[in-house]
């Protein structure tokens, strides 16, 4: 019988099941490993990465904080990333002392650059809710879109479309970036599990908690470049002080793109 194990990741507001074929333990000499291609590995690198960013994103923020889209003045964009990158970094040290000088904290963020093939050029960034005021006060390179945060604690979407937009400013830069997205210091890490063992049939059933609701856009089912066994991994949200009505998509996930420009 093939051994799984399901290991729980909970974020916030949200638990996330992973399940894949345990690896026995091996006495004496191994068999040499199977290594997946370097386009298996390049997608595998991408999915951690956009689980890895909805995790942090569950856990740090909430209903209420701010996605936010920093534009340039027609003309006025930049076309070298580092720029780009010191543009951004000003925005936040300026906004780091406004928001120290009244909290005495320092603001919680993460962000991503979109470098577009047509020449796009935009910073994408969630943060904790602050004064829109404030913001077009740090950010004067150009106009500012503001988004209140209506998601029941499930940010998966936006993570998605900030991996997005840092694979495609890697092609349109042709080169590699040092990161995917930049995130201010001390967030808070998920936590997750030490992992169940159980039967593959088990394992690979997707089972919702008792209060909680199924993002069933999240279910990724799949087959290890390592082994070949079948993986899974989906996620649930917590649904707080309501009842929770499958039958409705309540994971409201709203479009994370910016606004058109106008003119």
């Amino acid at each position: 019988m093939n051994c799984y194990t399901v290991k729980t990741i909970r974020a916030g507001n949200t638990k996330t099941f992973r399940a894949y074929k345990t690896r026995p333990k091996i006495r004496g000499k191994r068999s040499p490993k199977t290594e997946p291609t370097p386009e298996a590995q390049k997608k595998n690198n991408l999915a951690r990465a956009t689980w890895t960013l909805t995790w942090l994103l569950n856990e740090n923020f909430r209903d209420g904080d701010l996605l936010v889209t920093l534009k340039y003045k027609k003309g006025e964009a930049p076309e070298e990333y580092e720029t780009m990158n010191r543009d951004a970094r000003n925005f936040l040290d300026k906004l780091n002392r406004r928001y120290k000088r009244m909290t005495g904290r320092r603001i919680r963020y993460v962000r991503v650059m979109e470098i577009g093939k047509q020449g796009a050029r935009h910073h994408h960034v969630v943060l904790q809710e602050v004064e829109s005021r404030i913001l077009r006060e740090c950010w004067q390179k150009g106009g500012i879109d503001i988004k209140p945060l209506y998601t029941d604690g499930n940010y998966r979407r936006i993570a998605e479309y900030f991996v997005k937009y840092a694979q495609t400013a890697e092609e349109a830069q042709r080169r590699e970036m040092k990161k995917l997205w930049y995130a201010s210091k001390g967030l808070k890490r998920p936590k997750e599990s030490k992992g169940r063992k159980m039967s593959e049939r088990k394992a690979l059933e997707i089972r919702v908690p008792e209060g909680y609701v199924l993002d069933e856009e999240s279910i990724r089912r799949g087959t290890s470049s390592y082994d070949g066994f079948e993986t899974l991994i989906y996620l649930c949200v917590r649904m707080e002080r309501r009842k929770c009505d499958r039958s409705k998509n309540l994971h409201r996930n709203h479009d994370p793109r910016p606004s058109p420009e106008k003119g």
